[in-house]
């Protein structure tokens, strides 16, 4: 299944420079966009009110931008005390502007306010373990955390207070189970997506965890891949996944199926190690890890 994405540029934060649509299945951009001085950005999240956070991870800080680009915070510095980060990774933006960072090293969620002041630590645990999350997304009510986690393959669910819910998961390839969850993403109706790197496919569920579909398998066609790692979903429901090994990011209806890859018209790779995404009126931000980056797109909803 392809589909035109008309009027589908590539912007930078000054507007300069676009590239129109060319094929039905995959839409050329050739713009490059970077977001201040970056080393290894993994996950990009923007709040209401425009802001730009970007998982900073190589210098252990979350780099703050305005909507029009220009670098105004951070938050974070390595090391262990509160409000500290060691080897950040993901983050997830609540409905009142409340900030949540997945601190992989320091096994905690970290949560800041709107305004960059620190509200908490988030300590995980697992059955007595502690636990190493990846990536955070937020209920539409901001009441529950969506944590992933990789040395235990699960979902943990925590209030935003800080009390845990309940989980779901484990390693396997089964409906539900996990190898290597990275990213996840929570859409308006509480629908949790959740890649799995290893699996090769993006799960689908509830918030309680029942499983409601899986999208895609291993693969370099469309429809399948690689080396998943990204997923955001905009808000007519269309699923954005990126493929950190392909260098592609492609879009996917409501159903999973696919529509089109953002790329060359001739399918050339064009993103440098795509992990982290974001979605927010008319643009798509796709960090570029390798390429100290963050890539913006102006897309047509």
């Amino acid at each position: 299944m392809t589909s035109k994405w008309p009027s589908c540029v590539v912007i930078g934060f000054a507007l300069a420079g676009s590239v129109e649509a060319q094929d039905i299945a995959f839409v050329s951009h050739t713009q490059q966009v970077e977001l201040g001085q970056l080393s290894l950005p993994t996950d990009v999240d923007v709040g209401d009110d425009g802001k730009i956070y970007v998982v900073d991870s190589g210098n252990h800080q979350v780099a703050v931008f305005d909507a029009a680009g220009a670098r105004i915070a951070s938050l974070g510095a390595w090391g262990v005390e509160r409000g500290q980060l060691d080897n950040p990774v993901g983050i997830g933006i609540g409905p009142e502007g409340r900030i949540y960072i997945a601190d992989k090293g320091n096994q905690r969620i970290v949560v800041f306010d709107a305004d960059g002041r620190l509200r908490r630590g988030i300590d995980l645990e697992e059955d007595g373990e502690k636990a190493s999350p990846v990536d955070v997304a937020v209920s539409p009510d901001g009441r529950e955390l969506f944590i992933t986690t990789n040395n235990s393959h699960r979902v943990l669910v925590y209030s935003d207070g800080g009390n845990f819910l309940r989980a779901w998961g484990g390693e396997g390839d089964g409906p539900g189970q996990f190898r290597f969850p990275a990213t996840i993403d929570v859409d308006r109706a509480a629908n949790v997506f959740v890649v799995d790197v290893l699996n090769n496919r993006i799960q689908k569920f509830d918030p309680d965890g029942n499983v409601l579909g899986a999208f895609g398998k291993r693969g370099g066609k469309p429809g399948t891949f690689f080396r998943p790692k990204g997923v955001a979903v905009d808000t007519s429901g269309r699923i954005f996944v990126s493929d950190s090994y392909l260098g592609a990011v492609q879009v996917l209806n409501t159903d999973g199926e696919f529509l089109y890859v953002l790329g060359d018209a001739d399918g050339t790779t064009v993103f440098e190690t795509p992990v982290g995404l974001a979605v927010t009126g008319n643009r798509l931000l796709i960090a570029e890890m390798l390429a100290g980056r963050v890539r913006v797109l102006a897309v047509q909803l």
